[in-house]
């Protein structure tokens, strides 16, 4: 389990870095973070099932101010690993991913103590006008201390306390874990809500009722529909553009024709 640990920790610590780097929060979220901790831990497809789901529970949470409920990258990559390697049922994973993920955001101070700590050393090195060592720093900082907090969670939480969860989980009556499985469909159906809240105009219903009779009475497999989806997105998307374009167009005619006039 210590080199699986491993392996998972890093997958995450990569990922973190490519974000950082990029400046997005692409291969940090769920369905893209649990695509590849099921890839490095031999089950690609479970990976990407938890991912997805993952994805639709925490994709309607934002963060306030900052500050996120739960922090769903270590939620995703812990569950996933654990599904994979030992079994765990993936509903009671699921519904296990957001205590973790806030268990994990109350460590925050932590990490934050520590950048503190150094931060002293990036002030005297630019008094020092020492910019050799103060990029040197900057990259230790962003490659390495940046996320090595939620690293190490990762890497000890599943090394030391795969078993101890799955001792714990076997001990559990199974009324118990029927509730952890209605509780992880919960989760998905609320934060599709949350999501759908936000993004709702006039057009969303009609989207919504069209998937609905594609999944259920035309029988399409959900990729198909993702694809049909993401097809009319972009068609949107250009139509919108080229609409946008326009306006501008017609603007800038107008106040050249003003201009002509006053002269």
């Amino acid at each position: 389990m210590f080199l699986n640990a491993l392996i998972a920790a890093l997958t995450y610590h990569v990922a973190q870095i490519f974000d950082s780097l990029t400046g997005t929060q692409c291969f940090t979220r769920p369905i893209i973070l649990g695509t590849l901790t099921g890839l490095v831990c031999g089950d690609l497809q479970t990976g990407i099932i938890m991912g997805a789901q993952l994805e639709a529970i925490y994709m309607g949470i934002s963060a306030i101010g900052g500050v996120a409920a739960s922090d769903y990258r270590v939620s995703t990559v812990v569950p996933v690993t654990l599904v994979i390697l030992t079994g765990l049922p993936q509903e009671t994973s699921l519904a296990l991913s957001v205590t973790i993920g806030a268990i994990v955001n109350s460590l925050k101070p932590v990490e934050k103590f520590l950048k503190a700590l150094y931060h002293p050393v990036f002030l005297r090195l630019e008094e020092e006008r020492n910019f050799k060592a103060w990029r040197l720093l900057w990259l230790v900082d962003g490659l390495v201390l940046k996320t090595l907090v939620n690293t190490l969670i990762i890497f000890f939480s599943l090394w030391l306390g795969a078993e101890l969860i799955t001792e714990a989980i076997n001990q559990i009556p199974a009324w118990i874990l029927n509730g952890f499985n209605v509780a992880s469909g919960m989760l998905v159906v609320v934060g599709l809500c949350l999501t759908t809240r936000s993004i709702w105009d006039t057009y969303t219903p009609v989207y919504v009722i069209i998937g609905f009779i594609l999944s259920k009475f035309v029988g399409l497999d959900i990729i198909v529909i993702a694809l049909l989806a993401l097809a009319i997105v972009l068609l949107q998307f250009k139509r919108s553009k080229e609409m946008a374009d326009m306006k501008n167009q017609l603007a800038s005619a107008q106040l050249s024709e003003g201009d002509d006039f006053y002269e």
